[in-house]
């Protein structure tokens, strides 16, 4: 609902005193701030416009720009930018409802303490904006969106496909559209052999789909896996290390799950959205957290033997990925 109170603001040009940003979505955190920026003052504005990422011990400092009448402009726009400001009183909250009507503050945090009497006189005289990460359908109306502009389409099941192998990040998930869009060329579409040919999440991406496959107690998908990440000569420890973080999401998952949580308070505590989540919990129906934990004690006694010599770095990986697959 903020968001379309934001965009509003922004298409009719009149703005409220204050917006605070803030979130798990950086790209839509950077998105909205700098559409507010656009929209408020001109790009090359440098006298009306002032910038912080520290929050000055005087809040005069801040105060004293944004009580100055605008030159030659409408408005006086002041961002404070990962500046803490929650957690160091300076008086800002004592401030924002006195905010010039000719000035503009727009707040940008990760975390935010909603108790706060900053919090409060931001939410009574301004706009807060909770910027969440998407849910899978905003993401793929979004990069059909994308493609539609350029005149381009994709099929749902390969929007997932996509989604899947580049992550959830929309900051790399618009990177990997754009060079997408570039290699398809004259092509109607982004199918999944632009989305092979390109996206550099794809060696990540084969060791996900290894760990899958040994979740299925599927060997010859695994050894498959690994005889494509040998020829492109990817570094053992590399690999091994991908798995660990695969297995530590995935154990994670599992022990918040036993413990009754929520679905939304897991994708809260590890930082996944809602639908990701529900994709791990599919992958371990029939994987209780003491066989994970089992697993990441193979992974972690297998580097340990090669780094110490009793193994090779392939005969190691090889028993290590033979270990797993009978668990």
């Amino acid at each position: 609902m903020q968001k379309q109170k934001a965009d509003s603001d922004i298409e009719s040009g009149k703005f409220e005193r204050v917006y605070l940003l803030y979130g798990d979505e950086p790209y839509l955190t950077k998105y909205y701030k700098n559409r507010l920026k656009k929209a408020i003052i001109p790009e090359d504005d440098s006298m009306n416009f002032c910038y912080f990422d520290t929050l000055p011990d005087n809040i005069e400092t801040v105060t004293g720009f944004a009580d100055t009448m605008p030159f030659l402009g409408d408005y006086r726009l002041v961002i404070l930018e990962k500046t803490s400001c929650f957690k160091k009183d300076v008086g800002l909250a004592d401030y924002i409802p006195n905010i010039p009507e000719y000035t503009v503050m727009i707040i940008v945090e990760d975390e935010v303490d909603k108790r706060s009497r900053l919090y409060k006189a931001i939410s009574k005289c301004g706009c807060v904006m909770e910027l969440k990460k998407l849910s899978l359908q905003d993401m793929k109306l979004s990069i059909g969106t994308k493609l539609k502009r350029v005149g381009k389409g994709i099929t749902e099941s390969d929007c997932e496909y996509f989604i899947e192998c580049v992550g959830d990040d929309m900051n790399t998930l618009t990177n990997e559209l754009e060079k997408c869009i570039a290699y398809a060329g004259d092509k109607p579409a982004v199918d999944r052999n632009v989305i092979n040919a390109v996206c550099s999440m794809q060696v990540e991406n084969k060791i996900f789909d290894m760990v899958d496959a040994i979740l299925r107690h599927d060997g010859n998908t695994v050894y498959r896996l690994y005889g494509d990440l040998v020829t492109l000569r990817e570094n053992t420890f590399g690999i091994m290390a991908v798995i660990r973080k695969n297995y530590n999401r995935l154990l994670m998952v599992s022990e918040l799950n036993e413990k009754s949580c929520s679905l939304s308070d897991i994708a809260a505590r590890t930082k996944m959205a809602d639908w990701l989540v529900k994709k791990q919990l599919q992958k371990i129906r029939k994987y209780p957290s003491e066989k994970l934990k089992k697993a990441l004690e193979i992974i972690v006694d297998t580097e340990y033997a090669i780094k110490t010599g009793n193994f090779s770095e392939q005969n190691g990986i090889e028993i290590m990925l033979a270990k797993l697959l009978e668990l």
